[in-house]
């Protein structure tokens, strides 16, 4: 049961910090688009990545288009990112705790990522274990906007739920646990770092909250 009684029948999941590290991304982010800037203007690498992250800083985390690859790719003038996204998918790397919790949930409950990163990326991050989820929602792709309350809100409506029987997870304190908490759904904050105290440190605390058998890790 969640905390207004209702029952848990949807477990969502936020995708990079909570499923997958973010290596990919950043490997795409701060590595392979300064080289591809920096090969088609004749750059060194030091130069074009001073120059690529400024014009990340034009734009800023806090606006859609900040996650969205197309977007930058062509602003940039640097191609498609498709063959890119692809080429790069080595650096994916899963969290230990992943494939166990997933496993202990798919039987039980209906599994849905919820997410701000684009689908042209989302896709190819979680191409491995998207087996694992009924749906895959990216707010920036189909609401053109970043994880917020409104978005809970229609997340709940696209799989026929009320808020109470969705409980979402995620490690942004702002998109994943307090406008999740706000749209009426369970919302857990997870801090991997450890650093904050009232979060969980693991997806092995879901299970408890969820009051499932512990897993190994």
């Amino acid at each position: 049961m969640n905390n207004n009684g209702s029952a848990i029948r949807i477990i969502s999941f936020d995708a990079e910090g909570t499923l997958a590290s973010h290596a990919y991304s950043r490997s795409i982010w701060q590595e392979v688009v300064p080289a591809m800037y920096g090969e088609l203007h004749g750059l060194a690498f030091e130069e074009a990545a001073e120059r690529v992250f400024a014009e990340y800083a034009t734009i800023g985390p806090g606006k859609p288009e900040w996650y969205d690859i197309g977007y930058w790719f062509r602003r940039l003038g640097i191609g498609d990112p498709v063959p890119v996204l692809e080429a790069g998918r080595s650096t994916i790397s899963f969290y230990p705790d992943v494939m166990p919790v997933l496993g202990a949930l798919q039987q039980q409950f209906v599994l849905v990522v919820a997410s701000s990163t684009p689908e042209e990326f989302l896709r190819p991050l979680l191409r491995d274990v998207e087996g694992a989820f009924a749906r895959m929602f990216s707010s920036t792709s189909s609401l053109g906007r970043l994880k917020d309350e409104a978005f809970y809100r229609w997340l709940c409506r696209e799989m026929d739920a009320e808020p109470g029987e969705v409980v979402h997870i995620g490690d942004h304190l702002r998109r994943d646990y307090e406008s999740a908490s706000r749209a009426g759904l369970g919302a857990l904050y997870l801090d991997r770092t450890g650093q904050c105290s009232t979060a969980l440190h693991s997806l092995a605390g879901l299970l408890q909250y969820l009051g499932l058998a512990a897993i190994d890790e």
